[in-house]
């Protein structure tokens, strides 16, 4: 299976317009801590059961600890 570029998106673009984003990340590729809470801010606002913000996230940017 090849993976096919995403064109050069902003990363609310990316979050709201992409329904099956997995399938064209690249996740060998280092992201930018920024981008990483940039996309966190965005997930904040998407619809979650009776509104009930039982959010919890983990960013790890240790390799071997992810390991």
């Amino acid at each position: 299976m090849s993976v096919r570029p995403l064109p050069d998106l902003t990363c609310d673009e990316l979050l709201t317009t992409t329904r099956a984003v997995r399938r064209g990340l690249d996740e060998t590729r280092p992201v930018d801590l920024e981008l990483v809470k940039e996309c966190l801010r965005l997930a904040l606002q998407a619809p979650n059961g009776s509104n009930g913000q039982r959010w919890r996230w983990i960013v790890l940017t240790d390799p071997g600890l992810r390991a």
